[in-house]
């Protein structure tokens, strides 16, 4: 129901979607229950900077990095990096970078979509409730039969499980895509890390606020990269699925809470070790309090 309480028409699973929906939902259930919180700590004590890399390493490991982790002194990497910075994503500087970790962070491309699709109640109305800028203003268009196609598949997805969490779980994904833009433009010293230690924290704080545990995390990436997989079609995301959901996998980027060595330098600079120190299975930070009209805790 919506706030004014009019009914929302739900969409039943095709039967390219019913595989998707079943294999998330067993791997969701592989990775673990998420009850279970850390014990409190002080706030003060959070290593925000080290739980922000930590986030990071999911993106990272879908971008082809094992086990999440940029090798250290790789001039191919750094070469790599310093590519897709400038050339993809147009980041020549410390605003730059700024400017797209907001963009990915604080536009939250893929929660808005989420919700929209959600918050719609017919499909039709969602179907054409896209707007551009023309000639006369903003008009309404219709969606093409790709993107219906698309929307629909989108559409069964949120149904199927509106009853088990909302919007709020899909920021995994834009926090952990944040922090990765973050690691890269540290790899290839385009910024140190007392620049973006607010943006570190802007991530961490976050994390911390929505999710009780690694566990939590890792169901939330799990389902948010699921979600954005049925763009290339039902059977895209079933594969998706599948390869995330491994528990060797997910579990030893999001589990694992890998440390990031840093160099007692005076340009205090990170060192890639790529060794993992040994971790607990919970969040190894406290959550702080939060104020209850921001506070969307997933279950």
């Amino acid at each position: 129901m919506t706030n004014d309480e009019e009914p929302i028409e739900l969409l039943m699973p095709s039967a390219a979607m019913q595989p998707v929906l079943s294999d998330l939902r067993a791997a969701l259930v592989r990775l673990g229950d998420v009850k279970t919180r850390s014990a409190p700590r002080v706030w003060d004590n959070i290593d925000f900077e080290g739980t922000a890399a930590n986030i990071a390493r999911f993106t990272l490991w879908t971008e082809g990095w094992d086990e999440g982790v940029i090798p250290a002194g790789d001039v191919n990497a750094a070469s790599d990096i310093g590519h897709r910075l400038s050339a993809e994503l147009e980041i020549m500087s410390p605003d730059d970078l700024e400017e797209r970790f907001r963009v990915i962070v604080d536009g939250a491309p893929v929660t808005r979509l989420y919700r929209r699709i959600s918050d719609a109640q017919t499909v039709s109305r969602l179907m054409k409730d896209t707007m551009a800028l023309g000639w006369s203003g903003f008009d309404m268009l219709a969606l093409s039969p790709a993107e219906q196609e698309t929307m629909r598949r989108r559409r069964m997805f949120v149904d199927a499980f509106r009853n088990d969490f909302d919007w709020t779980r899909l920021r995994a994904l834009e926090l952990s895509q944040g922090a990765a833009l973050l690691e890269a433009a540290l790899y290839v010293e385009m910024v140190q890390p007392a620049d973006i230690e607010r943006l570190s924290r802007r991530i961490a704080g976050e994390a911390i606020a929505r999710c009780a545990s690694w566990t939590a995390f890792a169901r939330a990436l799990l389902c948010a990269r699921t979600f954005c997989s049925l763009r290339d079609g039902a059977l895209s995301a079933k594969d998706s699925s599948t390869r995330l959901g491994a528990v060797s996998s997910l579990r030893s980027i999001t589990l694992t809470g890998m440390q990031y060595v840093r160099a007692a330098s005076s340009s205090s600079s990170r060192s890639y070790t790529g060794t993992p120190k040994a971790a607990p299975s919970a969040f190894p930070i406290s959550r702080p309090p939060v104020p209850n009209w921001r506070l969307m805790v997933m279950t």
